[in-house]
């Protein structure tokens, strides 16, 4: 049932929409609007204000509910959006980085051939060190370093091959083998050659040390690479690369006198202090001994037959045999080495009182304790001139001159001074 005080507004309304609805003549003549009119123009433009507003609103409270909703996101879950768009970039950046590197390390790898060489050799090179025990540095009060040279290792227990003129300067020195590592070694010269500039040594060792190995006779090629390790100018662990120039380059053509010598020559550089390291092939093979330098990109190695034909001589003359091979008398417990003019001018600048007739001998260079030769008074650094009134220049001499004979006269400088010894080789095993 509607209320009589809302009845009353719908009546009117109800009259009012019947009056508008009625059909009325058409006339062009303007008659002035009816209350009733005015009434109903009036609710017909607040419905549509209405209408509108309400529209407007809806619009509105939509668009605020979308903006809300945005800012109702949380910071954190906007945050970690940015970051891991960060990170998904830098990842991709560390990938290309990291790419980019490996490729760049198997390049390295591939072409890198020196490094693997050097790696593989340089173990066994080291640094020699010559000291005088006589003359004291005043400051350290360690004996004078008088000269330095290189060398490498021929055999894991600790045989090693250097140039004799780097480790017969002095026949009394001591010599220290310096490796890679920064351990030493005191070593002894247990055989040298002048004439070919070779000498073997001993490091005095119980560890398995690294060695190098020969490469095959006549295998080296004109235009090969080639690395010359070593420590020139005292610079120990150095390193130079070149090619091989010439396999068979004659002494003659540089001026020496052991004309039957050839040498490699080479444009890796080869200079004071770098004699006696390994001359290697790309295989890590030593194909010849750094031995000296013409100038500028022309340098020399004693190539490495030559160095296997002086370790068979030295195998036998340690066991007790002549230069053929044939087993005879022991080496008397002394090792001897060849005078040639430039040791015996080493000696002079020592102050060495030598008679100036004595021009050729064996400089006696190492003496085992309680040996023949140590029991009848030889001494090292004495030169040994005659063997029974025959004069000497090589030690398979002595050890020829003196197999078929019991008793060994012996005539030697000792002292500056010329001295005769007898030597019981029947005592001799």
């Amino acid at each position: 049932m509607i209320s009589p005080i809302l009845k009353q507004p719908f009546t009117a309304l109800g009259r009012s929409f019947s009056k508008t609805l009625s059909v009325r003549p058409f006339s062009l003549e303007k008659k002035p609007q009816e209350p009733s009119d005015q009434r109903i123009g009036q609710i017909q433009i607040l419905g549509a204000a209405g209408i509108t507003a309400t529209l407007l609103a809806t619009y509105i409270l939509i668009k605020r509910r979308h903006e809300l909703e945005k800012l109702t996101i949380p910071e954190e879950t906007s945050n970690k959006k940015k970051i891991n768009k960060i990170q998904e970039s830098i990842g991709f950046r560390a990938l290309n980085i990291a790419e980019k590197s490996k490729r760049e390390e198997t390049i390295r790898e591939k072409y890198n051939f020196i490094n693997k060489v050097v790696n593989q050799c340089a173990p066994a090179v080291f640094y020699l060190e010559i000291r005088d025990p006589h003359k004291k540095d005043l400051e350290t009060g360690e004996p004078i370093l008088t000269s330095n040279g290189s060398g490498f290792l021929i055999s894991e227990d600790g045989w090693a091959i250097t140039n004799a003129h780097v480790v017969l300067s002095k026949p009394q020195s001591t010599i220290t083998a310096i490796m890679r590592d920064g351990k030493s070694y005191k070593v002894h010269v247990e055989d040298a050659d002048m004439n070919i500039d070779l000498a073997l040594l001993k490091l005095e060792t119980f560890d398995k040390l690294s060695s190098l190995q020969f490469g095959q006779q006549g295998d080296t090629a004109v235009g090969e690479w080639v690395v010359a390790l070593g420590s020139p100018l005292s610079l120990s662990n150095s390193v130079t690369v070149g090619i091989v120039s010439c396999v068979n380059r004659p002494a003659e053509d540089l001026g020496l006198k052991n004309y039957e010598m050839t040498y490699i020559q080479t444009d890796a550089s080869i200079t004071f202090g770098n004699s006696g390291g390994p001359l290697v092939n790309l295989d890590g093979d030593v194909i010849g001994i750094n031995n000296l330098r013409l100038t500028s990109g022309i340098s020399f190695a004693i190539p490495v037959e030559y160095v296997k034909k002086f370790l068979e001589r030295s195998k036998h003359r340690i066991k007790g045999g002549d230069s053929t091979g044939a087993q005879g008398k022991t080496l008397f417990g002394i090792t001897t080495i060849s005078i040639t003019p430039d040791i015996l001018l080493e000696l002079l600048k020592e102050n060495r009182n030598i008679p100036r007739d004595v021009n050729q001998g064996l400089l006696v260079w190492k003496i085992i304790q309680g040996c023949p030769a140590a029991k009848c008074g030889i001494e090292i650094g004495d030169i040994i001139t005659h063997i029974n009134g025959v004069p000497v220049k090589e030690a398979a001499e002595m050890y020829f001159l003196s197999n078929s004979y019991e008793k060994v006269e012996i005539v030697l400088i000792h002292r500056g001074e010329k001295k005769t010894v007898m030597l019981d080789t029947r005592n001799i095993s």
